[in-house]
């Protein structure tokens, strides 16, 4: 699990209301920003620490990783000579019943901050320039103490993926209906396989035999699930069978979601996300191979791995141990539409 932090200025009310991030690819002259990379090196779980007005006035959770997104049309003439091509990261956010300002605690941060491509000044006001901030665990943790906010961290374990999934591929889906570079025979196919249907299920069924976990071959009863997901994969990897697994209704719930994956040599890896309950009354053996994967697939298990599956190190190890007391108020996820 990585922190960062979000200096948000003029669209702090859309992002934090929002549920998200979202950033040009590239600065208004064309050149790459760190700042922006930043984007695409967020998996789910992280924590963000959201800043504006010289205050850290939120904490959210990472729910997946980066995915390309025209500028959300809520953001009006904000940001007028920012590009339409962007990253857009979903964050479910809590806000914190007391803001914290940075600048009245300077001394104590100011040895924590980053050296390079740091959020803040050394006078503690904000860094115009930055936009995402790494920041160190030593930092967070501090943060984490000034804000009295351990417990509303905690909170965060695991939140809003399945939410957030939904609108992503949501949000994917109409950019697609109003392309007119994908013929409508195709755009037909790609919509069927976000649902395992179509051509991609061909496709799956020709590369899988059955459910991996249970062992079942009735294909009437099993879901085409893709490995790296439909909505941050290219139109060819979204109707590739090796992008594919044939898997039980509640194996596929664990897959997508991140409770479970597999590593390259057919093992079974389970968060720490997930209840060891659901274990035992699912009937899943955690210490079962499910066999080898072709080399095709490995290369789709890998994004899995990397960005969908709520690892070992995630939110929980971290937060855990801090058990002071807070309350946070939900902030609701709003509909956010985006342009072409």
């Amino acid at each position: 699990m990585a922190y960062w932090w979000v200096n948000h200025k003029q669209t702090y009310s859309q992002e934090v209301s929002g549920g998200y991030l979202w950033s040009p690819k590239r600065k208004a002259n064309g050149a790459q920003s760190h700042f922006y990379d930043n984007m695409t090196n967020t998996r789910p779980g992280d924590i963000v620490f959201s800043y504006a007005g010289g205050e850290v006035r939120a904490i959210g959770v990472a729910t997946a990783c980066a995915s390309s997104a025209g500028k959300p049309t809520e953001f009006g003439q904000t940001g007028a000579h920012w590009g339409n091509d962007g990253w857009f990261v979903p964050v479910e956010f809590r806000l914190l019943d007391r803001p914290l300002r940075p600048k009245e605690h300077i001394q104590t941060l100011a040895p924590l901050l980053p050296g390079r491509y740091s959020p803040l000044q050394n006078t503690g006001n904000g860094n115009q320039a930055a936009y995402l901030s790494s920041i160190s665990v030593e930092l967070a943790k501090r943060l984490l103490d000034l804000l009295n906010a351990g417990a509303l961290a905690s909170q965060l374990k695991g939140v809003g993926v399945g939410c957030a999934m939904e609108e992503a591929d949501d949000r994917v889906e109409a950019q697609l209906a109003q392309s007119t570079d994908t013929p409508e025979t195709e755009k037909e196919q790609l919509v069927k396989a976000r649902r395992g249907q179509g051509v991609f299920r061909s496709r799956v069924e020709s590369v899988e035999r059955g459910c991996r976990i249970t062992g079942l071959r009735l294909k009437e009863h099993l879901r085409a699930s893709h490995i790296k997901p439909w909505r941050v994969s290219t139109n060819l990897e979204r109707l590739d069978g090796n992008n594919g697994l044939l898997l039980a209704p509640h194996i596929d719930y664990l897959f997508d979601r991140g409770f479970l994956s597999f590593d390259d040599k057919g093992r079974i890896l389970i968060s720490n996300l997930l209840d060891r309950s659901v274990l035992a009354a699912w009937g899943i053996d955690q210490n079962a191979n499910v066999g080898r994967f072709a080399a095709e697939q490995l290369v789709y298990l890998a994004y899995h791995q990397d960005c969908v599956f709520q690892c070992d190190q995630g939110t929980a190890a971290v937060l855990q141990p801090l058990v002071i007391s807070a309350a946070g108020s939900v902030v609701r996820r709003g509909r956010v539409r985006f342009g072409g």
